[in-house]
C-alpha cells in the first residue's frame, strides 16, 4: 500500500469500471477545498452490491486508476482488496486495515449519496458509521435521505452526523456505465476519461462486448 505523505487521507472506493473524470473532479475538489490532504484510491474486488455484475478484471481497473492519477502529486492507488480472492470487499474491512497501518493519519470516507442511502444494508453499518469519518458526495437524481429516516436506522448522533458529511459541491454528470455504453457504441470518449485511460480502453478493447 502507498504510505500517504499527507496527515489528511480520503479512502475513495469504487468499482472503477473504469475510472473517469468525474471521480478524477471529485477527488480533487475535496483536495482543492481542504477537507483532506491526499486521496486513496481503492478499486474494489468484488463488492457486495454488484456481485450480480461481472466486473472487468482488476488488473485492467487496477492500472487504468494507475494511469489516471499518475499526473496528480495529492492521488495514490492501493490494491489492498484485490488481493483478497474470492472475498467480498467490505468496506469496513478495509477502513480498519488502513486505520491499522497508518495510525497516524486522519481517515475520511469518500462515498456517493446513493451509499448514503444503502449504508444501514452494508456489513456491519452501525460500527462502520459509528467509528469512521465520511464525505458524502451528491449523484445526479438521487435525493439526501432523512434526518428521521438516519436516526431510525443509526440513531440520532450517527444520523446528524452523516446529515453534516453531505458536501455541496458539484459533481460532473459521468458515469462508468456512460463511459462502457460509449466504449460498445464506439464513440468518442472526449471528457469522460483522461487520455490515458482512453488509449487504454482503446489498446484492450474493453467493453466493446458487455
Amino acid at each position: 500500500m502507498p504510505r500517504p505523505q499527507e496527515p489528511r487521507i480520503a479512502v475513495f472506493g469504487g468499482s472503477f469500471d473504469p475510472v473517469h473524470n468525474g471521480h478524477l473532479f471529485l477527488a480533487g475538489e475535496i483536495v482543492r477545498r481542504g477537507m483532506v490532504d491526499e486521496v486513496l484510491f481503492v478499486p474494489a474486488a468484488n463488492p457486495p452490491h454488484k456481485l450480480g455484475r461481472r466486473l472487468t478484471s482488476a488488473q485492467h481497473r487496477h492500472q487504468m486508476l494507475i494511469d489516471a492519477t499518475k499526473p496528480f502529486a495529492k492521488f495514490s492507488v492501493s490494491d489492498i482488496e484485490l488481493n483478497r480472492g474470492s472475498e467480498p470487499s467490505y468496506t469496513i474491512s478495509t477502513l480498519e486495515m488502513i486505520a491499522r497501518v497508518f495510525p497516524d493519519h486522519e481517515m475520511w470516507f469518500l462515498m456517493g449519496m446513493d451509499s448514503l442511502v444503502d449504508l444501514h444494508i452494508w456489513h456491519r453499518a452501525g460500527e462502520l458509521a459509528n467509528r469512521f469519518n465520511f464525505l458524502v458526495y451528491p449523484r445526479p437524481g438521487v435525493e439526501p435521505p432523512s434526518l428521521g429516516t438516519l436516526s431510525a436506522q443509526f440513531g440520532a448522533r450517527i444520523a446528524r452526523k452523516l446529515r453534516d458529511a453531505i458536501l455541496d459541491l458539484g459533481s460532473l454528470p459521468i458515469s462508468s456505465s456512460d463511459v462502457r455504453e460509449h466504449c460498445r457504441a464506439r464513440d468518442s470518449l472526449a471528457g469522460l476519461v483522461p487520455a490515458s485511460v482512453g488509449q487504454y480502453l482503446a489498446e484492450h478493447n474493453l467493453y466493446d462486448l458487455d
